[in-house]
């Protein structure tokens, strides 16, 4: 009889785990497509709730000495993080995405991609002293990464320091290459991308154009704004600086 309550007791605890899993998994899943939706605060939600399961899923485990199975389940964890990092990040909830940087960060301090996106959640949140430590840490870490130099260049650019933001977004442009997709400004790749979908460099060539035109160095500046407009046809930014370049060029044409 004891052999058949302990059976019963375990089977039960079993079907306990597998329905905190399952029931974690649906949360989270939810959150993903509520993320998808820009519905940020709802996914929030349920990635809390995929939390908040997979911590009594994981402690379940651990009661029924399956330890290996308990740390496993640490990356959903890291993943829920992450996801709700974009999402504060969206809502303007910079504070809140930095904590959690700092949570992954204690596992992986090493990380660059997780550098940058501390480094990007700072520049967003005009941080930019620091948000530059954590670029040029990223960076040193692994310098061939197209997204990181655009971001330093940005960085240096608010703190008017134009000819390191210059040097910034040439490496930025570099070491990218325009193919047929274009990725929307920060987006946050991994590092590993696949070789055939790489950073559109659109960007760095418009904000390099900027800072020419900021110095009166018209020509390299429409030289850039032209680079930009090779890549990215409609991008009306470039587009509008152009003609403002052109004016500037007509003027001191006109004043010789």
């Amino acid at each position: 009889m004891k052999f058949l309550d302990k059976f019963f007791t375990v089977d039960a605890a079993k079907k306990s785990i597998k329905k905190t899993h399952n029931d974690a998994l649906q949360a989270y899943n939810k959150g993903y497509i509520l993320l998808k939706m820009h519905k940020f605060e709802q996914a929030i939600v349920a990635y809390d709730l995929a939390e908040q399961l997979w911590a009594e899923e994981i402690c379940m485990l651990k009661l029924d000495d399956d330890h290996e199975a308990a740390k496993g389940l640490t990356s959903n964890l890291i993943n829920s993080w992450y996801s709700k990092i974009y999402a504060h990040y969206m809502l303007e909830q910079y504070h809140t995405s930095l904590e959690l940087l700092e949570k992954i960060l204690v596992k992986f301090p090493d990380d660059p991609e997780i550098l940058f996106r501390k480094g990007f959640v700072l520049y967003a949140a005009q941080r930019y002293d620091e948000a530059l430590i954590n670029l040029e840490t990223a960076l040193e870490k692994y310098g061939d990464f197209p997204e990181g130099w655009y971001c330093k260049g940005n960085v240096l650019r608010e703190l008017r320091n134009y000819e390191a933001a210059l040097a910034a977004f040439d490496q930025s442009i570099a070491c990218s290459h325009p193919l047929q997709f274009q990725f929307p400004r920060f987006t946050w790749i991994p590092l590993n991308s696949s070789s055939r979908i790489q950073m559109d460099n659109a960007e760095a060539w418009y904000c390099k154009g900027k800072i020419l035109f900021k110095q009166k160095r018209y020509e390299e500046a429409l030289e850039a704004f032209n680079q930009s407009l090779k890549i990215k046809p409609g991008f009306e930014d470039a587009i509008k600086f152009r003609e403002i370049v052109f004016q500037e060029l007509g003027k001191n044409k006109n004043n010789k």
